[in-house]
């Protein structure tokens, strides 16, 4: 297991393990390219869930790839998250890292990462806003030098701390780990392209 995802379960307090199996040998595959090691040992960890940060409203919600067709589909889930991202680097090119991944989801902004580097166990972690939603002076894109798992970890204690996920309001509160329940995650997890129905002109009349 890697180093950071045991810290994150020891810090969460989570024992279980994730009742989704994910074929990431055909994830990659259809992305052309590997994830990290630490993000699929994450999901071999905690099944789809919420991660807290003490104090702060906005959750980090981290879901394995959801089934389309009938085959996993990591970017399904982040179609608005990458459009968002994508619109705002075409107007602000400088502000945004080329060739971004999403990973994870807040309330309504987007985790990914920063794909710097050939080798997947050096892509670094940005949280954007796609330049639509923002508190105060938060940037658009905002990034940290770590790797989606120990994001997580830094996330969870309160040591690492993100504007455009939102201020700290309630210190006091804990962080933690919220997983969804088994039956919900299925039940819209798993979906189907629509359909494009061939009319024919006698059907019309």
């Amino acid at each position: 297991m890697h180093e950071a995802v045991r810290r994150l379960a020891e810090v969460t307090g989570w024992t279980g393990r994730s009742y989704v199996e994910t074929p990431w040998e055909v994830v990659q595959t259809k992305l052309g390219f590997e994830l990290p090691s630490d993000f699929k040992d994450l999901h071999a960890v905690f099944p789809p869930g919420t991660f807290d940060a003490p104090g702060v409203l906005t959750g980090v919600m981290v879901q394995p790839p959801y089934t389309v067709d009938g085959m996993p589909d990591h970017l399904h889930q982040f179609e608005v998250e990458v459009d968002e991202i994508e619109d705002w680097r075409r107007e602000h090119p400088e502000d945004v890292p080329a060739d971004m991944v999403p990973w994870a989801r807040g309330s309504r902004e987007g985790l990914f990462w920063v794909r710097r580097s050939a080798d997947p166990e050096q892509w670094t972690v940005a949280v954007s806003s796609g330049g639509i939603w923002g508190y105060d002076d938060a940037p658009a894109v905002e990034e940290f030098d770590c790797g989606a798992a120990e994001f997580l970890v830094g996330f969870v204690t309160g040591s690492l701390h993100s504007r455009v996920l939102g201020p700290v309001e309630h210190p006091e509160d804990p962080g933690g780990f919220r997983p969804i329940d088994e039956q919900e995650w299925r039940g819209f997890s798993v979906k189907e392209s629509p359909k494009v129905r061939k009319i024919s002109l006698r059907n019309l009349g």
